[in-house]
């Protein structure tokens, strides 16, 4: 991208920026916590690990990208966490009883109220690369 920056210029990229760090934040949060008995193995605890990734990841995209997202606006983490919880709906629903039909039924409410949450999650105003400040630990 540094060598050529015009992929990081204008409103569309900085939409594609945000897109693009929302995706794989959200996935590697929302699959790491979910699924946290690899990190626990390794002594880790899987939230505040991908806490610092994420810190350190927005900080070093905000070297390239002209945007990065806003991981301390205090919405943040907690629409993650509500993705989770609703990802443990699902598989429960999967688990029970019924047919294909039925729970698909069951399951749209927790679709919809996952694809809210990244959309509010998107909506964030992102920071401006140019005004960063990384996080102090």
């Amino acid at each position: 991208m540094k060598a050529q920056p015009s992929t990081v210029r204008g409103f569309q990229a900085k939409l594609w920026c945000r897109f693009f760090l929302l995706a794989v934040f959200g996935t590697m949060y929302i699959r790491d916590v979910g699924r946290k008995e690899f990190y626990e193995a390794l002594g880790l605890n899987a939230r505040e690990y991908d806490v610092y990734v994420i810190e350190k990841t927005n900080e070093t995209a905000a070297r390239v990208f002209p945007v990065v997202l806003d991981v301390n606006h205090p919405s943040f983490y907690k629409r993650l966490e509500f993705i989770i919880e609703n990802n443990k709906n699902l598989s429960r629903i999967d688990k029970g009883e019924g047919n294909s039909l039925g729970k698909l039924i069951k399951k749209l409410p927790y679709f919809i109220s996952n694809g809210y949450q990244l959309l509010r999650l998107y909506l964030v105003k992102p920071l401006n690369s140019d005004e960063f400040q990384p996080a102090i630990r």
